[in-house]
């Protein structure tokens, strides 16, 4: 299988994963993978930082030095969580670099750990 085939089939897995992490959320009533309360936010919110996230994800998977299945992206209300292990700082350096450049991202905090 091709490089590009992969890639996509990453991006398919990431952009569900974030897609049904938020409708389960939003059906049962609890708390989101992020650790927030959804009835602070309504369904409008809540799908546009399902796109903020899973854009994210996708410039990470098309990126040559950050490695997507190592950094859990969370959005809350525009604020972007990084969190995962990444093998130096100038990895986390891009990655942040990318979560802030992504349209409509307010702040992005990251909790990304360097581990040679």
């Amino acid at each position: 299988m091709d490089r590009g085939n992969s890639l996509l089939q990453v991006l398919v897995m990431l952009v569900s994963g974030v897609l049904l992490a938020a409708c389960a959320a939003l059906i049962v009533g609890g708390e989101p993978s992020g650790g927030h309360d959804t009835a602070s936010r309504g369904g409008a919110q809540t799908s546009h930082d399902a796109a903020i996230t899973s854009s994210i994800n996708s410039r990470f998977v098309h990126d040559s030095e950050v490695d997507a299945l190592a950094i859990r992206v969370t959005t809350w209300q525009g604020v972007v969580t990084l969190q995962g292990s990444v093998r130096s700082q100038a990895v986390a350096a891009r990655a942040v670099d990318l979560a802030r450049s992504t349209p409509n991202v307010r702040r992005v905090v990251s909790r990304l750990t360097v581990t040679p």
